[in-house]
């Protein structure tokens, strides 16, 4: 039975990510390997959160908390925020390296993963990415880089793990086995700035559902943290103008965030207190998508949209920017709108009309509700089942050339001799 750890800080919070490693964890025990979540933070354990399954092996990092690695952790923290801003160590890989990962902690990582006997260890988002890559050289375990979200937020986003590292991330994307990206648009940014090859598997789907929405609510749906990426502002603009011209239809929001209250103010502003409800997040969203009828994507950038392919999944159809995961999850005008630029204008006149036309509205909803039925969660952990394969299958090839090439040596020292 071979042994695959997920590298993170914990499954036990609310996040995408955390819902995405929990749904795959499942997937792959439940194809027979031996899976283990390796976590750096001390969060309580709550298999109900995301329904991971108990047999699923729960490690915490233990040492990672000493107050010795934390306050290096501290200045490592100080040295990365002074280069984002700055950019003054973006050529010095030395320095990269400790900002992203300091000897101590390094260790630390490498001999715990060494003593379970890891075959693939798989590691999520940029700071554990980045970590896998700085321990590679120190594990046996075949290493594998997971991007969660786009390449312009990991790699072009002031502010973000990436920004000013190209130099590292060059280093970063040599030392790990294989790089996994949620998009084929990822990929090709990839291969553009960095001529880096990578490996292209969607998420799998957080839900599935035998019902579906009838669609007779005039509720338009939206759910996500409240953050600036996420651009709620906006959508609240755009259903302001909306409602000038349709009285009939709603908006619910469900989240949380540092943003709420702003945006409660927003609607007060606006005198939209009768028609956008800001509800507090919801952990079971079934009803929240079952009792709408159109779902509004105003994110300015995802990894891949987990809540398109949810709403998708109870027959919502979708009205999205042009993000990057839009086109892999969307078909323009069949299962939903494709808004390019971020255009205010065309977004809200494609609210009205599925507002306006219930045929329209029906149609797409059930072509929605195909779209999501053909993909399948048996699929996606095929494709990962293939890349262990044939990650496997490389390691043998490998070894076996490094074995033909000390024989081969060894026989012209031989014939010299």
């Amino acid at each position: 039975m071979e042994k695959i750890c997920f590298l993170m800080a914990t499954p036990f919070t609310k996040g995408g990510e955390q819902r995405v490693v929990s749904v795959l964890s499942n997937l792959l025990y439940e194809k027979g390997f031996d899976v283990t979540i390796l976590c750096t933070d001390f969060t309580p354990i709550n298999y109900d959160l995301y329904n991971l399954n108990p047999r699923v092996n729960i490690i915490f990092l233990d040492g990672y908390q000493n107050p010795v690695l934390g306050e290096k952790r501290v200045r490592r923290d100080k040295l990365y925020k002074y280069n984002l801003e700055t950019g003054r160590y973006k050529h010095f890989l030395s320095i990269q390296k400790y900002i992203n990962c300091d000897n101590d902690t390094r260790e630390l990582v490498a001999n715990c993963i060494n003593k379970e006997g890891f075959d693939y260890v798989i590691s999520l988002s940029t700071i554990y990415n980045t970590m896998l890559a700085v321990i590679s050289n120190r594990i046996k375990a075949k290493t594998i880089g997971w991007q969660h979200s786009c390449f312009e937020r990991y790699f072009r986003t002031p502010g973000e793990r990436h920004y000013n590292q190209d130099k590292f991330s060059k280093y970063m994307f040599k030392q790990l086995d294989e790089y996994v990206v949620l998009t084929t648009h990822d990929q090709q940014r990839l291969k553009e700035e960095f001529n880096i090859n990578s490996i292209v598997i969607n998420n799998p789907k957080s839900i599935n559902s035998n019902i579906v929405s009838t669609l007779e609510n005039k509720k338009f749906v939206a759910l996500g943290r409240f953050v600036e990426v996420k651009n709620y502002e906006m959508l609240i603009d755009m259903f302001y103008e909306f409602n000038k011209k349709n009285k009939e239809w709603t908006l619910d929001i469900y989240g949380e965030g540092p943003l709420k209250d702003k945006l409660i103010e927003k609607v007060k502003t606006y005198n939209l207190e009768d028609y956008i409800t800001i509800h507090p997040y919801e952990q079971n969203v079934e009803n929240c998508y079952l009792n709408g009828s159109v779902y509004l994507m105003s994110s300015l950038m995802e990894g891949w949209g987990m809540v398109i392919g949810e709403a998708m999944e109870f027959g919502l159809p979708v009205i999205s920017f042009n993000i990057s995961s839009a086109p892999e999850m969307i078909t323009d005008n069949k299962n939903g709108f494709i808004v390019e630029n971020y255009n205010k204008e065309m977004y809200v006149n494609k609210m009205l009309q599925l507002a306006e036309n219930p045929d329209l509205l029906h149609k797409m909803g059930k072509e929605a509700r195909n779209a999501s039925l053909s993909r399948t969660n048996i699929s996606i952990a095929n494709q990962w089942i293939n890349l262990f394969t044939y990650m496997r299958e490389k390691d043998k090839k490998y070894k076996l050339f490094e074995l033909y090439d000390t024989i081969r040596v060894g026989r012209v020292r031989q014939d010299k001799l």
